[in-house]
């Protein structure tokens, strides 16, 4: 590490912002394991000495053994991986890459930039243009009453007591591979459900394209670089309380803290802070143990 680059990490205090990337990439395969029994053992193994031992946490090949297990653990899975699975291996080749330059700081912040920006800009591609039924709603309406862990939120907010949830939960069920699940002949349909499935799609649309543009913009502005943290920190504690995939959360705050300049020691915190955050929501089920039941 040059000397110019330790004096700028030093001058601030507590963790630098490549240390708390790598750290915090680290819990994230500790709180949300990945892999089969085959790699798992061995990726926990590896973060656990990462985080204990300070050489390892900055040694190229430690990442790359990473990268390749990552990946390999997508090649396993093939076809059914989860889309952050990808995006996890590339996140730890990009580390591996970064570690092995003179300026690994710069060069991580830059990577961490393009790989958000290409998760974005793919998910308005997929988003707005090539599927036929995410803009009009289809897929939050189905969503909600397909996957059990929406289940609470949705009776909360929805406007649906547990047998009207469980009765369109069938009704979709019945029709998952057919055309858009409701019209005048289904059961039906309160118009809070439907308010809140447009609403989810039009915040997913919006926070989606703000992120895609910041990310992808060029530039280094100052008010740039400020509106990228806070939309990516926004997204992350609003969209993350209700999208129980908290291992891609944590992995898109890993590479959104690996940008904060040296003296942005507060700005870290607040990623720290959105982290802890996205902890509280996995472990503290927020509608089934207190919303519930003061509606009941």
């Amino acid at each position: 590490m040059p000397v110019a680059e330790q004096r700028a990490v030093g001058s601030s205090p507590g963790i630098g912002a490549i240390d708390l990337a790598l750290r915090l990439t680290l819990l994230d395969l500790l709180l949300r394991p990945v892999g089969s029994w085959v790699l798992r053992p061995f990726i926990l193994g590896l973060a656990v000495v990462g985080l204990l031992r300070t050489g390892w946490l900055r040694h190229p090949l430690f990442w790359l053994a990473l990268a390749a297990l990552t990946g390999l653990r997508v090649v396993l899975d093939w076809p059914l991986s989860d889309n952050h699975a990808y995006l996890l291996g590339y996140w730890c080749l990009a580390i591996s890459l970064a570690l092995m330059t003179q300026r690994p700081a710069p060069v991580l912040a830059s990577s961490g930039r393009w790989l958000i920006a290409g998760v974005f800009v793919f998910a308005c591609l997929w988003k707005f243009w090539l599927s036929d039924h995410y803009a009009d709603g289809s897929f939050f309406q189905v969503t909600f009453l397909t996957d059990p862990r929406f289940e609470g939120f949705v009776r909360v907010t929805g406007g649906l007591d547990a047998a009207a949830y469980a009765e369109l939960s069938g009704h979709v069920e019945q029709h998952r591979d057919g055309p858009p699940p409701f019209d005048e002949t289904d059961p039906a349909v309160p118009q809070r459900f439907v308010a809140l499935a447009a609403a989810a799609t039009v915040w997913n649309l919006f926070i989606n394209a703000a992120l895609a543009v910041a990310y992808a913009w060029p530039g280094r502005h100052r008010y740039l670089q400020h509106a990228r943290h806070t939309l990516l920190l926004v997204y992350c504690a609003i969209t993350y309380a209700v999208a129980t995939v908290e291992g891609f959360g944590w992995l898109l705050l890993a590479m959104g803290v690996a940008q904060c300049r040296p003296e942005q020691r507060r700005l870290r915190y607040a990623y720290v802070g959105v982290f802890l955050l996205i902890i509280a929501y996995r472990e503290i089920p927020w509608a089934e143990a207190v919303w519930l039941p003061l509606m009941e």
